[in-house]
């Protein structure tokens, strides 16, 4: 059994982000892990921690770059009492509690793109996923909030054709940051935000997520099924639904299997 790091931030108390973490030194995802844990029971604000993800993903099923000792690569089981509908909403609420956290190390540096992306100086430093579970009955069972973060990752780590888009804390200041430290820093404030959605519903973050975003008043082409639609991006809405300003009017524009072109420009 690997030695976990992160024992002292395990706090006990079931409910809450941190209240047991598993930790592990590789494993394909931890969603898998996760997925496990929460069909045994695992109570809400379980938290599995990989040291490494020899098949880490992100949205839409993408490749996430995961090498060990850096970074922080971590699922965090939820029991929300929300609609499935509105589970998407979790990414952009954790997106909050992200850039609080990651603003305690990287102050004044850190965006949020829409959906689920954390920029550090215009590149990619981070990514969120909601993935949720749905029991026979498909109704919601859980969410898998997965989190992936580059915190002491260096340029030469990074694959050559991802240069130009990703990055870390390390790269974008200067400094090594305490990986255990920026973890309890962000259960912390996701279950802080997490509570906050629950009692208010997501329009109650929905300001925090605006201060954050990296993309209003960009022009960007969003492109859903073959479809295109360009226009400049107005914020969100109380829904977590992306306001793109077009030639036609404003337009609503849901996460999915929506990519942005544009925003890295």
């Amino acid at each position: 059994m690997a030695l976990n790091p992160y024992t002292s931030i395990e706090h006990g108390q079931p409910g809450r982000v941190g209240c047991l973490i598993h930790y592990v030194e590789e494993t394909p995802s931890t969603q898998e892990v996760a997925r496990a844990l929460a069909a045994d029971g695992a109570p809400q604000g379980t938290v599995v921690i990989a040291e490494r993800q020899s098949a880490g993903r992100g949205r839409m099923g993408r490749g996430w770059h995961s090498p060990p000792g850096v970074n922080l690569y971590m699922t965090v089981i939820l029991r929300p009492r929300i609609a499935l509908a509105e589970v998407a909403t979790l990414s952009l609420v954790a997106g909050v509690a992200v850039a609080e956290a990651i603003e305690t190390v990287a102050p004044g540096l850190v965006e949020l793109k829409w959906p689920n992306d954390v920029w550090l100086r215009g590149r990619k430093a981070g990514g969120i996923i909601a993935e949720a579970v749905t029991d026979q009955h498909s109704r919601l069972a859980c969410v898998l909030l997965g989190i992936g973060l580059n915190l002491n990752l260096s340029a030469e780590q990074i694959p050559a054709e991802l240069r130009d888009r990703a990055t870390s804390v390390f790269i974008a200041t200067g400094r090594r940051c305490d990986r255990v430290a920026v973890a309890n820093s962000l259960f912390l404030r996701l279950h802080s935000r997490y509570m906050e959605t629950e009692t208010h519903g997501f329009g109650a973050v929905r300001e925090a997520w605006e201060r954050y975003s990296a993309l209003t008043g960009k022009r960007v082409t969003a492109v859903d099924a073959g479809a295109r639609l360009t226009g400049t991006v107005a914020g969100i809405d109380s829904d977590g639904a992306l306001l793109l300003d077009t030639a036609d009017g404003q337009r609503r524009i849901v996460a999915g299997d929506v990519t942005l072109e544009g925003a890295y420009d």
